[in-house]
């Protein structure tokens, strides 16, 4: 993270993961990147669940937390990680889009904790109102995107429209935008991969260098009555064995230079 922000600054920075459609997998980048930064790399983070009516990440909190009391094996692991880090879980705050700006700062103002970064999660459409303000309250955005023609056709005029308004409007919060290859085979087509690379790097904006490989361990939650090693999580960050080849860890190292 630049010196622009540290541990230390006032105002936190809002970050969301976003695209035009659903299905792109937000909500499960949303939840790594808090558990990562809060837990791996010492941040203080809130997730801000705006996703409503699904409210998932609220939804996988409050789902753990019962699994904490039924599972003895996970109980114990929460116990060694938060006596490790002095503090708690990060909150999970859901609210409706329409309202969520003004009970952000409310919930900003009356928590003791200084928080360095709040992370968002949207809807699966964009095409609402409340949900574009709070995109351009947002200091950046992250968008997945893979080179399929159907996802493509949705997402670029999606990073266009988003780019337009931040040349227009240089006083909006909003500071960049920043796309990421996501679901990765090796097995893409090198036309189309060129095709739209082209056509992104054209707009003057630039591509994020880490790809995320398609993996069934993004979707990896804690088991019931298991003991499973988890990488999709509220309350653990993910565990090494999965975070190895999963270059969520890479990703979260560039993310950071641009902060």
């Amino acid at each position: 993270m630049n010196d622009s922000m540290n541990h230390r600054e006032k105002n936190p920075v809002y970050i969301s993961f976003c695209t035009q459609k659903g299905g792109a997998g937000k909500s499960v980048f949303t939840t790594l990147a808090a558990s990562y930064l809060h837990y791996e790399k010492g941040y203080n983070v809130a997730v801000i669940d705006c996703d409503y009516p699904q409210w998932s990440i609220h939804k996988m909190r409050k789902r753990e937390a019962e699994q904490l009391q039924a599972n003895t094996f996970y109980r114990r692991k929460a116990e060694v990680l938060f006596q490790k880090l002095n503090k708690p879980a990060y909150p999970v705050v859901p609210f409706v889009p329409e309202k969520a700006m003004a009970r952000v700062s409310e919930f900003l103002a009356s928590e003791s904790e200084r928080y360095d970064l709040v992370l968002f999660d949207l809807p699966g459409t964009v095409n609402n109102e409340s949900v574009v303000e709070i995109l351009f309250h947002m200091d950046y955005l992250f968008i997945p995107v893979m080179t399929s023609r159907i996802h493509m056709e949705s997402t670029l005029p999606f990073i266009i429209s988003i780019h337009e308004m931040i040349t227009m409007n240089p006083k909006v919060r909003l500071k960049s935008i920043h796309p990421f290859w996501n679901r990765m085979t090796g097995k893409e087509k090198q036309e189309l991969f060129s095709y739209y690379e082209k056509a992104i790097y054209g707009l003057g904006i630039s591509i994020m260098q880490t790809r995320i490989p398609q993996s069934v361990r993004y979707d990896r939650e804690q088991s019931i009555g298991g003991s499973d090693c988890l990488f999709l999580s509220t309350i653990f960050p993910p565990d090494r064995p999965l975070l190895k080849g999963s270059h969520w860890d890479i990703f979260m190292d560039e993310l950071l230079l641009i902060l």
